[in-house]
């Protein structure tokens, strides 16, 4: 029943909220406008604001959790498939929260 509970929450908050979310909050038309308006100058700002938002999704974090919790509770002996998918994220979560940090500092110190 556990697992089951944690399977279920799982793929809800992690395709439903997360990704569903997600594309919703990419598709909005003040964004496209925007771009539209000025392509050249919008794309990289654009691109590095989608891939924050989706690496700093609570959703997709707790989503994949709870996914890998219910292999945990079902498999002890073997390891969870969702540990990779975590792995990944987590990598490309750090890598976006030091690019940020490096995008906040470093334009600060060369004011100085």
């Amino acid at each position: 029943m556990k697992v089951k509970i944690y399977r279920i929450l799982g793929y809800v908050l992690a395709i439903f909220f997360g990704l569903i979310g997600y594309i919703v909050n990419l598709c909005q038309p003040h964004k496209f406008q925007q771009f539209i308006a000025n392509p050249q100058a919008e794309l990289l700002p654009a691109v590095y604001g989608s891939l924050t938002l989706f690496a700093l999704n609570p959703f997709l974090w707790i989503g994949l959790l709870l996914l890998w919790r219910a292999d945990r509770n079902e498999n002890k002996d073997k390891e969870s498939k969702w540990s990779k998918f975590i792995k990944i994220y987590g990598i490309f979560t750090i890598i976006m929260v030091l690019w940020t940090a490096y995008l906040i500092i470093v334009p600060n110190i060369l004011r100085k």
